[in-house]
């Protein structure tokens, strides 16, 4: 199957992403993101592996890295490593004495 999203990477971010990726303080899911990005490049620098190599060899489902390669293309590269922001901000609860009765 043709994949649907192809990440193509420029040199700059092949770079930010090898150093983050072989910097000491970067959280796990960060790092994960960076690893796969650099797996599924396809330019001339880049392995070009297909989702299902990528995800098997990184432990995650295929579907994670569509999603990756989704928010890479669209969004650009900051999208793709960090998570993403709600919509709508989370219900303000508050507990009150009517609530408690």
């Amino acid at each position: 199957m043709k994949p649907r999203y192809r990440v193509t990477l420029t040199e700059q971010e092949r770079q930010e992403l090898d150093a983050l990726t072989k910097r000491g303080k970067t959280s796990a899911k960060r790092f994960l993101y960076a690893r796969a990005l650099l797996l599924c490049d396809a330019g001339q620098q880049g392995p070009a592996w297909s989702v299902a190599n990528t995800a098997e060899a990184l432990g995650v489902t295929p579907r994670t890295i569509e999603h990756l390669k989704k928010r890479f293309v669209e969004d650009g590269l900051g999208a793709a490593l960090d998570r993403r922001q709600p919509e709508k901000p989370p219900r303000d609860v508050t507990f009150d004495g009517a609530f408690e009765a």
